[in-house]
């Protein structure tokens, strides 16, 4: 029933998150002195490569597990494949934590606003 306003909001949050790619790196830009420009771009690149690629899998990986209801158990009594998902809770973790980033990723940038004094 609300999947068309789902898809709507998250169309929306798609585009909003692309498009702050480029006013960031020119705040960055018109923030840094000219001789710390390419020390603060190489920064920004490695810390959204590391904030993308580490923590990122990580917690999709737990949430992805958290809403297994049947696991296969081998012979040794390991854990092996999710054979069925709670399909409701893994769209509500999944959302979640996207939500939380985005919530994060707004606070930081409202304080970088409201703390900035320029040189």
């Amino acid at each position: 029933k609300l999947l068309p306003l789902f898809l709507i909001f998250f169309f929306f949050t798609v585009v909003f998150t692309f498009m702050a790619v480029t006013p960031t790196t020119v705040a960055i830009l018109r923030c840094v002195p000219d001789k710390q420009r390419s020390f603060a771009l190489g920064v920004q690149s490695v810390f959204l490569r590391l904030l993308g690629t580490i923590p990122g899998p990580i917690l999709f990986g737990v949430a992805i597990d958290n809403s297994c209801t049947l696991w296969d158990i081998g012979e040794c009594k390991t854990k092996g494949a999710c054979w069925i998902y709670d399909n409701e809770r893994m769209a509500y973790l999944l959302m979640g934590i996207s939500a939380a980033c985005k919530i994060i990723t707004i606070i930081f940038v409202v304080m970088a606003v409201c703390l900035y004094k320029p040189p």
